[in-house]
């Protein structure tokens, strides 16, 4: 990934923080990996690898989450919105 963790937004759960950008586009390549383009145009576009893809079967208009420890991980929209808000 070409921008660092600590450079993601920062959102608070109930019970725990993440880090997370939205997905404005999914460019796959023919391996399986992909690149993400954020929503927020401030955030360079960005690749994972062809096991996210595969696990987490991202869509466009969602969020990249890394948990606290750092690992990835995909949830819709309508879920995150729920469940987080973002910290200033």
């Amino acid at each position: 990934m070409s921008i660092k963790r600590h450079q993601l937004p920062l959102y608070k759960g109930k019970d725990h923080q993440v880090r997370a950008l939205k997905i404005k586009e999914i460019h796959q390549d023919p391996d399986g990996a992909a690149y993400l383009t954020p929503e927020d145009e401030s955030y360079p576009q960005f690749q994972v690898s062809a096991e996210f893809m595969s696990q987490n079967k991202p869509k466009e208009g969602g969020y990249y989450v890394e948990s606290v420890d750092g690992q990835p991980y995909y949830v819709e929209a309508k879920d995150f919105t729920k469940e987080y808000s973002l910290l200033k």
